[in-house]
């Protein structure tokens, strides 16, 4: 649903370009695999160059990797908006600390600050941790409240499936981040202090990074799978991405529709929702579509999030076009009408078992999105080839 931190990587490409050639006149050191390294006074900064996050390569992730790949439709064919509300204010939010420090912002760019409290909640929080949503917790309720109706309204086993938070705050903890870039990165003990030293002394000292609560590092919500002796099933929420709608003024329903539709990668995993056949692009499309329709379904029945349907769809009007046109990637979600029409079919079909006062098993829901989706797909995909295609069930 989100865009992920790898693809926002990517889209802030251009508008940080500039800024990158007129502010990294001097090339960030990357440390060295085999010895500690120390930043001595006046020497340029560090980097995790030579180092990658390898821990989840074992799980299945969504609404995080995002890769350059074959076309998943023909972009010609689509009309897409060149800014949207959320771009547009994360954005700013980048351009104002470029302008005020655009050292601290290079730096800490550099030390994967975007990616690092994902990796820390997923690796390190815990059934036994204490979580709050919201930089303040303010949306504690609500998404607790929320999982708790999700995890009784589909028909899936939930007792291992974790909720918890990722915090800009927690790069202000040497401890807990030197202790991530050991286990997600591999970077030795020694050398993680102090790179975890030199992300708080950064952060501690920024004018504009709210000692973490900052929506470029946690702009992002996650549902991966487990990972044998790191973590189990688990759904990660972004402070980031729930400050974005807060300040669009959707914070009534951007808590309850994020994790609704994370919750939906969730049923996939566990039931084997899978579309055979074809490419990784188009599979992730698939999945996109699903999780979007069984959000919609659970956010308006009157035995889900009972939420208001018109006020669901204005929160969802937002956030179509955030990374829905990135054609060529592999996490391509589908066009905003293709969104737009998959969550039309879970309100249709919420409206419909409620005359009936029933909750769709997640087969049964499953069993109707298999024969609507070539023409949720077909309004933008003239060719759409896909219809053809059987998607295959476990």
């Amino acid at each position: 649903m989100t865009k992920q931190s790898a693809l926002l990587r990517t889209s802030l490409l251009g508008i940080l370009a500039l800024a990158a050639c007129q502010d990294q006149a001097t090339a960030p050191t990357a440390l060295a695999p085999t010895s500690s390294t120390r930043l001595a006074a006046g020497t340029s900064r560090v980097s995790l160059d030579g180092y990658s996050a390898s821990v989840l390569a074992g799980a299945e992730v969504f609404d995080r990797i995002t890769n350059a790949g074959s076309s998943v439709i023909n972009p010609a064919d689509y009309s897409c908006p060149a800014s949207t509300p959320v771009n547009d204010w994360l954005n700013g939010k980048i351009l104002h600390t470029l302008a005020v420090e655009p050292d601290a912002f290079w730096q800490l760019y550099d030390l994967a600050a975007d990616q690092v409290p994902l990796y820390e909640a997923l690796l390190f929080q815990t059934p036994a941790t204490v979580q709050s949503f919201g930089y303040t917790g303010e949306h504690t309720k609500d998404v607790t409240k929320t999982e708790r109706q999700l995890k009784s309204f589909w028909d899936i086993p939930s007792a291992d499936i974790q909720v918890v938070a990722m915090h800009g705050s927690a790069l202000l903890d040497v401890r807990q981040v030197a202790a991530t870039y050991e286990v997600a990165y591999g970077v030795p003990a020694a050398d993680a202090q102090f790179l975890a030293e030199v992300v708080r002394s950064t952060l501690a000292g920024s004018k504009t990074m709210n000692g973490g609560n900052y929506p470029f590092f946690t702009f992002n919500a996650v549902s991966t799978t487990a990972q044998p002796g790191l973590w189990t099933n688990k759904i990660v929420m972004g402070d980031g991405i729930m400050a974005v709608f807060d300040e669009l003024g959707f914070g009534d329903v951007a808590p309850q529709a994020i994790l609704a539709h994370e919750y939906g990668h969730q049923v996939q995993f566990n039931k084997g929702y899978r579309l055979a056949g074809v490419t990784p692009p188009e599979r992730t499309r698939f999945a996109e579509l699903n999780a979007d329709a069984m959000s919609a379904y659970f956010l308006t029945h009157k035995r889900g999030a009972t939420l208001n349907e018109k006020r669901v769809m204005q929160f969802l009007e937002v956030t179509y076009d955030i990374g829905d046109c990135q054609f060529t990637s592999s996490g391509h979600h589908g066009t905003p009408n293709q969104r737009r029409a998959a969550a039309q079919f879970g309100f249709t079909l919420a409206h419909e078992a409620q005359k009936q006062g029933q909750i769709l098993t997640a087969d049964q829901f499953q069993a109707r999105f298999l024969a609507a989706y070539p023409s949720l797909i077909a309004p933008d995909a003239a060719n759409a080839a896909i219809a053809s295609i059987a998607p295959a069930t476990r």
